[in-house]
């Protein structure tokens, strides 16, 4: 049914016929620090007042559609990672006091698993590397021996009470320029093969002297603390044949330091460890570098917590140490990563980000971030975090961070009075529906099913006490505080418990399937009843559902135009994919948020204070001076587009939000992120990043171009889509995608597909999950670049049923060989 609607025109949503055929101008690699061009400006404007997608419209109408070079010079990249105006050093909403965004590095004392889902204190620090180059915050971590994530808000915002130092890093001839100041001269920031965490910088100081900088975290046994180990390379030129390296210590302690030997103490606290002979005058450690003979380089040991160092700490610092600590870092995330499911595309860009990302959030488990006010948890957006990781392979730590989050809730408490218990009760029943069907952990279920009976009898009675007969009206979520029958919270509610009743039906709990179900029923046609009531449709065949049920809203005219409209945005697409909506109202709902501006190359439009187009505030928060996008979300808008077989607008969104909503080479985004040009900024904003939920859109929407597992109306699986959305150049001449022991629905599914377009070939070698029913389908897609047609396709000499693109495997079983012929 969807693709006879595709073919209908339901989906073709250019408002004006020659947006998608006009070229748009991307010019941002043309920009040069500090002043954006005027023609940039207007360009962006122009994209952003379109009632459409104007630049991804246009990608996706070219024959190869969207790809990251064709992506990637349409905005400057994001750099800046949300300092509050006026407060830089004080923590509450981000520690970098240069304003560029930072890096949360650590080793693990044990497993990720193990050390990440605690929700108490625990001794598993971070050390903030600033992605510029500039210094290093250390001692962050749980902070005032409070847990400010399992508190009110209000807690969570006062904990953060300055308890940690940075080491400043300035260069110069007089060790007066801070390093990576002057945004003109410095190049990167990069990480160690692309992905690992691993900081890398380079900058020219003002006198023309050039620095390499690299740094990370270590854990080392002369101390108990984390460490980390900084080695900044100078090289002189010309006319500048020396320089002054300076390691300013700012701490809020003030503590009277003092250089023994390698130590800058401060008692029996050891802050620093220098090789060579540097001077130490206040919190002031300076090297005076003679460049005349060659480059020189100096390492450094920053103690992320005070403490004692055993001997001299020359051992930290002795020659080989430090090569062979990075190797140890690397070797670490290289088997942790190892112990997931394999991903192969060929591309290595997108590859490094999906590494690397799988690693931020190895780092961040349930946490929405680290090192900022965010360090805290938001059930409804974090459960689709950690199911990320379970989707991936990383089921341990999908268990242990989960059964974190069941115990964590923001409902009571002084500044949570009545909170959206609904909201995150019913994505706690989607999170362990989703555990438990990846896994078969019956155990887990079992475990925690006095709370999961508690969510579906709080329902049961807010259903049947509700004079509607849906749930009761509770706060819409954090940033408003109006109660209502909010429609993000009543469907995600009700998929909950419909997937919890199919859980109980698979672990052979038929009294618990009779106890929910018929309320469940009861519950469903009244909420039918209130969104029929509710939504609208436009003249042009779109649909509009409001984001209050029995509201009276109508639809926007531009879904940005302002605050309500933008939440509107983030919240409308829970749920959309659960199998509530007909096929028929999913497409009409997909026109109107693609014809009355919903995204911008592929991602989730926002627009945080309703600011007018051109109205950007260089003195608003951090990524959200202006209107941008918040990718946060994005993760449900793909899977929506997936359930919707929307294969160009998935890889839209993928390649958009991997050129432009990360920062370039780091991989690194907060909440929200600007995109109308600030009179004064170059660079592009984002606020309190890193953002584990905003990595989680990019790793999800990659799963599902590889492999999109379908279910009915009950929730039940009905088969898989292999390969049903990847890029055409994926599958260009002699080039391969594959995925090795990715965790299904089914179980297990390893597949390669290796394209040889030149002989008119491509061939799949497809290891089935073992657990496919005898009524499951399967199709694998071959998304091949244009000007290639599937005309036949077979696998053991048998021929296989083909539809377009798309070959049928349904009814194989086991290892499956598929050669797949292709004319021009």
């Amino acid at each position: 049914m969807i693709a006879t609607l595709v073919g209908t025109g339901v989906f073709a949503v250019p408002a004006r016929a020659d947006q998608a055929a006009t070229p748009p101008p991307p010019l941002a690699a043309e920009q040069v620090w500090p002043n954006l061009s005027e023609p940039y400006i207007q360009g962006v404007r122009e994209a952003l007042r379109s009632g459409t997608d104007l630049w991804g419209e246009h990608l996706i109408s070219t024959p190869e559609g969207p790809t990251f070079e064709n992506i990637k010079d349409y905005l400057v990249p994001i750099a800046t990672g949300g300092v509050a105006a006026g407060e830089p050093d004080t923590g509450a909403m981000g520690v970098s006091d240069t304003g560029y965004h930072y890096l949360p590095l650590t080793l693990p004392k044990g497993d990720t698993a193990e050390t990440q889902t605690p929700p108490e204190p625990t001794d598993n620090h971070y050390a903030l590397h600033t992605a510029d180059g500039s210094g290093i915050t250390a001692d962050w971590h749980t902070p005032c021996e409070a847990a400010p994530w399992t508190k009110d808000y209000s807690e969570a915002f006062n904990a953060r009470c300055g308890d940690f130092w940075q080491a400043r890093f300035f260069v110069g001839a007089d060790g007066g320029e801070r390093y990576g100041s002057d945004l003109g001269r410095l190049s990167g920031p990069r990480l160690l093969d692309g992905y690992l965490p691993v900081l890398r910088t380079d900058y020219r100081d003002a006198a023309g002297v050039s620095y390499t900088q690299e740094s990370f975290a270590t854990r080392v046994p002369e101390t108990s603390s984390l460490v980390s180990l900084v080695k900044i390379t100078a090289t002189g030129s010309g006319s500048a044949r020396a320089a002054r390296l300076r390691v300013h210590v700012k701490d809020p302690d003030g503590p009277a330091l003092s250089l023994d030997g390698r130590k800058v103490t401060a008692g029996d606290r050891t802050y620093l460890l220098a090789d060579g002979r540097p001077a130490l005058s206040g919190a002031d450690l300076t090297y005076d570098l003679d460049l005349s003979k060659g480059p020189r380089t100096v390492t450094l040991a920053v103690i992320n917590n005070p403490a004692k160092v055993r001997g001299n700490g020359a051992s930290v610092l002795a020659p080989g140490r430090y090569a062979k600590a990075r190797d140890e870092v690397a070797d670490y995330w290289k088997r942790k990563l190892a112990g997931g499911a394999k991903i192969s595309i060929p591309e290595q860009y997108p590859t490094d980000a999906l590494r690397n990302l799988l690693i931020q959030n190895l780092t961040m488990g349930w946490r929405y971030s680290i090192g900022n006010f965010y360090e805290q948890q938001y059930v409804p957006e974090m459960v689709d975090t950690i199911s990320a990781l379970g989707e991936f392979g990383f089921t341990e730590d999908y268990r242990g961070n989960l059964q974190t989050l069941l115990d964590l809730t923001k409902e009571g408490g002084p500044a949570y009075p009545v909170m959206y218990r609904n909201w995150e009760q019913g994505a706690k029943l989607l999170a362990t529906a989703r555990y438990y069907r990846l896994t078969g952990d019956r155990k887990f279920v079992e475990h925690n099913l006095d709370k999961l009976r508690g969510y579906l009898d709080d329902y049961v009675r807010q259903a049947a006490a509700d004079p509607n007969g849906i749930l009761e009206k509770q706060r819409c979520c954090e940033d408003n505080w109006d109660a209502g029958y909010w429609t993000h919270a009543q469907i995600v509610s009700w998929w909950g418990w419909r997937d919890m009743i199919e859980v109980f039906r698979r672990i052979g709990r038929q009294d618990l399937v009779d106890a929910y179900a018929g309320p469940y029923d009861a519950f469903t046609g009244k909420l039918r009843a209130a969104v029929d009531a509710s939504k609208a449709e436009l003249p042009d065949g779109s649909l509009f559902v409001p984001r209050e049920l029995l509201s009276g809203d109508r639809p926007y005219d531009s879904i940005t135009e302002s605050r309500d409209s933008s939440y509107w945005n983030l919240l409308t697409y829970y749920g959309y994919a659960s199998g509530f909506f007909t096929e028929e109202e999913n497409a009409k709902l997909l026109k109107y948020v693609h014809t009355h501006g919903g995204t911008f190359l592929g991602m989730v439009r926002f627009n945080y204070t309703g600011q007018s187009i051109g109205d950007c505030r260089p003195d608003g928060l951090a990524g959200y001076e202006g209107t941008g996008v918040d990718q946060v979300y994005g993760y449900q808008y793909n899977r929506f587009l997936a359930e919707n077989d929307q294969a160009d607008r998935q890889v839209l969104a993928f390649y958009g939000q991997l050129a432009h909503g990360f920062s370039r080479d780091t991989f690194t985004v907060g909440e929200g992120a600007n995109l109308d040009p600030c009179p004064g900024k170059f660079y592009r904003g984002s606020w309190l990043a890193p953002l584990s939920a905003n990595n989680a859109a990019y790793l999800k929407n990659l799963r599902e171009m590889l492999v999109h597992e379908e279910g009915d109306e009950h929730g039940r699986p009905t088969g898989l889509r292999l390969a049903s959305a990847t890029p055409r150049g994926w599958l260009a001449d002699g080039k391969s995608i594959g995925v090795t022991d990715l965790p299904t629905v089914y179980g297990p599914l390893t597949y390669t597909v290796t394209s040889r377009l030149s002989d008119g070939v491509v061939s799949a070698d497809v290891r089935l999950p073992s657990g496919l029913g005898d009524d499951a389908t399967v199709k694998l897609r071959l998304r091949v670049p244009a000007g290639h047609t599937l005309s036949g396709a077979e696998a053991g000499g048998r021929a296989l049923p083909v539809d377009g693109d798309t070959i049928d495997l349904t009814g194989l079983r086991g290892n499956v060989d598929v050669t797949a012929r292709f004319s021009r």
